[in-house]
């Protein structure tokens, strides 16, 4: 491969690692010793949250990441659109549209807390073209170039981590029987932290095999 191209190679997995979201889950079954532990195929998701546009976007990448395992995803923020969470009989109401939605588990998702620290940013070198010989001497020379490093040192910067915690309830039994307590580390925007999150803490539920195949 050119010394270009494995540049431009190297440029663009650097701006994929940046777009991503870290997001680190631990996760355990609330089953008891020795019961058979519950697999379900139709999730109804319910996203904790004073803004109902968190709700829905966190939502809506949760039901995205069941999709992709052919896991139908029934979202909260569509079922009760409108319903404040607040209100004192919204219980009642997400019950209601877990009956009628024939969801055999529920997810609970809600924000434990909110930690700020500071990140250290390591120095980068970016390799910039360069030519090789004077321009009065054509075009030839040009064809190949050299590269000059141009350095970036280190810095401090202030970063944000969400935990969340994910308890699912089976509808039969009405228990919880699976949890994950999920890190989202410092996400760009909402909806990259929503999707960080998601892939994270359902890839999960399905690791432990908690998803019908």
């Amino acid at each position: 491969m050119q010394l270009a191209q494995r540049l431009t190679l190297f440029a663009a997995i650097l701006l994929l690692g940046a777009c991503a979201t870290t997001t680190e889950t631990q996760s355990t079954w609330q089953t008891r010793t020795g019961e058979t532990r519950p697999v379900f195929e139709h999730v109804f998701v319910v996203a904790l949250s004073d803004n109902a546009v968190t709700s829905a976007t966190v939502e809506q990448e949760v039901g995205k990441s069941l999709a992709k395992r052919s896991v139908t995803a029934t979202l909260s923020s569509r079922s009760l659109a409108g319903e404040s969470q607040q209100a004192d009989d919204y219980r009642s109401k997400v019950e209601a549209a877990v009956k009628e939605s024939g969801a055999d588990s529920v997810m609970v998702i809600s924000l434990l807390k909110v930690e700020e620290r500071d990140e250290y940013v390591p120095p980068t070198v970016d390799y910039m073209p360069m030519p090789s010989a004077p321009m009065y001497l054509g075009y030839g020379p040009y064809v190949g170039y050299s590269y000059s490093a141009v350095y970036e040192p280190g810095y401090y910067h202030n970063a944000t981590d969400y935990y969340l915690q994910t308890q699912l309830y089976s509808v039969e039994s009405k228990k919880p029987v699976w949890q994950a307590q999920s890190r989202t580390m410092n996400p760009n925007n909402l909806k990259n932290g929503a999707s960080g999150f998601a892939k994270s803490m359902v890839g999960k539920l399905d690791k432990d095999g908690a998803l019908k195949r």
